[in-house]
C-alpha cells in the first residue's frame, strides 16, 4: 500500500515537471513572448533541471539541452517507478518509451494550447489575460502552414481541424504505434505522459 502511495506520488511530479519542460521547450521554439509572466515562471522553475545540459549546442529556436533534460529526467523517474513497482524493463525498452513519453508530451501541449485559444476566441476573443496571449503565441506557428493550405472562408478558420487531425496521427503512429510495436502494456504505460 505505501507503495503505490509512493508510486502514485511519483508518477504525478516526474509528470508535471517533463510538461513543464516540455512546455518551456515548445515555448522557446515558438519564439513566446519572454516577458510574458507564466513564461518568467516556467523559466525560473526549469532553469535548475536544465542546468547540467547548458552545454549543449542550440540549432536554431531548437534548445537541444531542454529537450535531453526532460528525457533524462522521464528516464530515470520512470526506471524508479519500474522498480517500485518491482519490475524493471530494458534499458533499451525504457529509452524508447521515455523518448516517446517526451514527444507525446510536446503534442498534447501544442493540443490544448490551440484548444484553449479556440475557446477563447469565441469568450473572450480581445483578451489581454498573460495565459490567453502565451496560447495565441504558442498556437500560432503551428497553425500558420495550414492557414496557407487552406482559403479564407470568410471568417472561418478551418486550420485548427486540420492540425488537429495532424497531430492525432502523429500520435497514433509515432508514440501509440511504436509504444505498441515495442511492447508497451496499458499498464505499465500508465504513468507515461501522452502515452496510453
Amino acid at each position: 500500500m505505501e507503495t503505490n502511495f509512493i508510486f502514485y506520488i511519483l508518477n504525478t511530479a516526474i509528470s508535471v515537471v517533463v510538461a513543464l519542460i516540455a512546455l518551456r521547450f515548445l515555448l522557446q521554439l515558438t519564439r513566446v513572448n519572454f516577458y510574458n509572466s507564466i513564461c518568467q515562471g516556467v523559466d525560473r522553475f526549469t532553469q535548475p533541471l536544465i542546468a547540467p545540459f547548458k552545454s549543449l549546442p542550440t540549432l536554431g529556436t531548437v534548445n537541444i539541452s531542454v529537450l535531453i533534460s526532460g528525457f533524462v529526467i522521464q528516464m530515470i523517474g520512470s526506471g524508479f517507478c519500474f522498480f517500485l513497482l518491482g519490475t524493471l524493463p530494458e534499458i533499451t525498452q525504457l529509452f524508447t518509451w521515455s523518448l516517446l513519453s517526451v514527444i507525446g508530451v510536446c503534442l498534447n501541449l501544442i493540443f490544448y494550447s490551440m484548444l484553449g485559444m479556440i475557446i477563447l476566441s469565441w469568450l473572450a476573443p480581445n483578451a489581454s489575460h498573460p495565459g490567453a496571449e502565451l496560447l495565441y503565441q504558442l498556437s500560432e506557428p503551428f497553425l500558420a502552414p495550414f492557414r496557407k493550405l487552406i482559403p479564407n472562408l470568410g471568417g472561418l478558420d478551418l486550420s485548427p481541424i486540420l492540425l488537429f487531425i495532424v497531430i492525432n496521427i502523429l500520435e497514433a503512429t509515432i508514440v501509440n504505434g511504436t509504444a505498441i510495436k515495442m511492447g508497451i502494456s496499458s499498464s505499465m504505460a500508465q504513468f507515461f505522459v501522452g502515452i496510453g
